[in-house]
């Protein structure tokens, strides 16, 4: 099947960083617009970590996708992850119980050593996780897996393929830096699924030209 072949993406094989569609990458939908007419040079790739779960359909998919973030977010991870916000050890509290009614804790002290709090106002964070807490009716780790990272492309392969191609023909991104859930094979799925309806279309190649990563990026040699 022909396609837009503004140019190929690059493989999207290499572990990164960066999980339903809410959760897609920013980098792809805020930073592509200005830099260019700014006069970013085309050596500068823009290629955002980026999540998937697939299934036969969109329904077994976002079902495939829940099942991963519950094996993600643990009780214990549930725990200390609501610690971050709220200052406090909650280690007494049941994972699968409501939020704690007493306040998080703002003085400087942080109970969570080496790393920055999740939120410049835990007052206000804590006000509207509640506020979902209720209306959803989600206990602790359920709350923590709807407000956390989730995976930036759910559905067919034929869904995921084209909303991938969207991203690069908008000049969104130039590729995505896929990161499996599982290692190794977490990729195989995609590899097998996806990438033939990318190279139906004409946007992903199905060989290399170059040996080097810069050339598979379309970028010239270093002098």
């Amino acid at each position: 099947m022909a396609g837009p072949s503004r140019r190929p993406p690059p493989t999207p094989s290499s572990p990164g960083t960066a999980g339903s569609r809410t959760g897609r990458p920013s980098t792809a939908t805020s930073s592509r617009g200005w830099p260019r007419t700014a006069g970013r040079p085309d050596s500068l790739k823009i290629l955002p970590g980026a999540t998937f779960a697939l299934g036969d359909t969109d329904a077994e998919a976002q079902e495939n996708a829940d099942h991963i973030r519950r094996q993600q977010v643990s009780p214990q991870t549930a725990i200390l992850l609501l610690e971050q916000l709220w200052n406090r050890d909650l280690s007494a509290y049941d994972p699968e119980g409501p939020l704690p009614e007493i306040d998080p804790d703002v003085s400087d002290d942080s109970i969570v050593k080496g790393r920055t709090r999740m939120s410049r106002d835990p007052l206000r964070t804590a006000a509207e996780w509640r506020a979902l807490a209720e209306s959803k009716k989600l206990g602790i780790r359920d709350l923590i897996i709807e407000v956390t990272g989730r995976q930036s492309f759910i559905g067919s392969p034929s869904r995921v393929a084209e909303e991938i191609n969207e991203f690069v023909q908008g000049d969104a991104s130039d590729g995505f830096i896929l990161v499996p859930h599982l290692t190794p094979g977490g990729l195989d799925d995609f590899v097998d699924r996806v990438v033939p309806l990318l190279q139906e279309r004409g946007v992903f190649r199905a060989d290399y030209e170059t040996t080097t990563l810069r050339g598979h990026l379309g970028l010239e040699n270093e002098r």
